[in-house]
C-alpha cells in the first residue's frame, strides 16, 4: 500500500474527531446504545455494523458535495455553516431533552412519516449532518486529498477518496459496534425499565447538541469565558484522539477494527444464510412428504 494511500485512511480516521463536530460522536453512540431493541446479540452487531457504513456513506457525500460546490467556484457555502451548524446542534438539544423528559411530539401524520424515515435513513441523515458541521475543518484536507483546489480543479483522485472513505468509517464503525453490544448488556440488566436506558441516550445527544451549538454559535454571537473554556476542553480532548489516530498504533487500532467488524458481519451473514437456506430445504422435504 502506498504512502498516499496510508495518509488517505489516517486522514479519515483523524478527520472524526475533529474540533468542529466530534462531540456529535456521543450522540452517535447514545443512537446505537438505545437503538435495536429486542433484537439478539448477532443482529444488533449486523444492524450496528450496517448503520456505520450509512452514515459513512453520508458523511463523505457531503465531503464530496461540498468540494463539487467550491470547485464550481460558489462562495455561499462558507457564510451558510454557521446558521446551519447551530441549527443542527440547537435540533440535537431539544430532541435530546424530550428522550430525557420521556416526552414525544403529538402523532400525526407528519411526526409519524419523520419517525419512519428516522428508521431508514437516520443513519445516513446522522452522517450527512456530522459532515456539514466538519466542514470547516476537514474540507481543505478533504480536498487535498482528492487532488481538487479552490480554483476548480476536479479531477478527483478515487482511491484516495474510498481510502478516506474507511478511515473515517472504522472509527464509526468502532463506536457503534461497541455501543450496540453495550447496549445489549444493559438491556438485559434494567429489564423493563429500559426507558433509562432511553434518557441516557437523550442526555449524551443533548450535551453533544449543546457542544456543537456553542461551537457554531461563537460565530454568531458574543464569546464568553465559559463558553471558551468548553470549546477549549473540547478542542483538546479531539486533538489527543487525533494525535493518537494520526500515529502507528492507531492506525493499527483503527484498520484491526475495521478489518475485525467486516469479518465478523460477513460470517454472521453467511451464518444466517445457512440458516435460512436449511429452514427452505426442510419445509421443501416436508411439503414433498405430504
Amino acid at each position: 500500500m502506498s504512502s498516499a494511500l496510508i495518509f488517505a485512511f489516517t486522514a479519515g480516521a483523524v478527520s472524526t474527531v475533529n474540533p468542529c463536530g466530534f462531540a456529535l460522536l456521543p450522540a452517535w453512540f447514545a443512537r446505537q446504545l438505545a437503538g435495536h431493541e429486542g433484537d439478539g446479540n448477532a443482529m444488533r452487531f449486523l444492524r450496528a455494523s450496517t448503520n456505520a457504513a450509512a452514515a459513512t456513506l453520508g458523511y463523505v457525500v457531503t465531503f464530496l458535495a461540498a468540494t463539487l460546490v467550491l470547485g464550481s467556484g460558489a462562495n455561499w457555502l462558507g457564510p451558510m455553516l454557521p446558521y446551519v451548524g447551530a441549527t443542527i446542534g440547537g435540533a440535537l438539544v431539544v430532541w435530546g431533552l424530550l428522550a430525557v423528559a420521556g416526552l414525544r411530539l403529538p402523532a400525526s401524520r407528519i411526526t409519524s412519516t419523520c419517525r419512519r424515515a428516522n428508521a431508514r435513513y437516520g443513519a445516513v441523515g446522522f452522517g450527512l449532518s456530522y459532515g456539514f458541521v466538519s466542514l470547516s475543518c476537514t474540507l481543505p484536507v478533504f480536498m487535498g486529498l482528492a487532488g481538487v483546489s479552490f480554483l476548480g480543479d476536479s479531477d478527483l483522485a478515487l482511491q484516495n477518496v474510498a481510502f478516506f472513505l474507511l478511515g473515517s468509517g472504522a472509527i464509526l464503525a468502532a463506536i457503534s459496534v461497541v455501543a450496540a453490544v453495550l447496549g445489549a448488556g444493559v438491556f438485559q440488566v434494567v429489564g423493563r425499565h429500559h426507558a433509562t436506558l432511553r434518557r441516557l441516550s437523550g442526555a449524551l445527544t443533548a450535551l453533544a447538541g449543546g457542544y456543537v451549538f456553542l461551537y457554531w454559535g461563537q460565530l454568531l454571537f458574543n464569546d464568553t469565558p465559559w463558553m471558551r473554556a468548553i470549546l477549549d476542553t473540547g478542542g483538546y480532548w479531539a486533538a489527543m484522539f487525533g494525535q493518537f489516530l494520526s500515529e502507528g498504533a492507531g492506525r493499527t487500532v483503527a484498520a484491526g477494527a475495521l478489518l475485525g467488524i467486516a469479518a465478523i458481519s460477513t460470517a454472521i451473514l453467511l451464518h444466517r444464510r445457512a440458516v435460512r437456506s436449511q429452514a427452505n430445504n426442510r419445509a421443501s422435504s416436508s411439503s414433498l412428504n405430504h
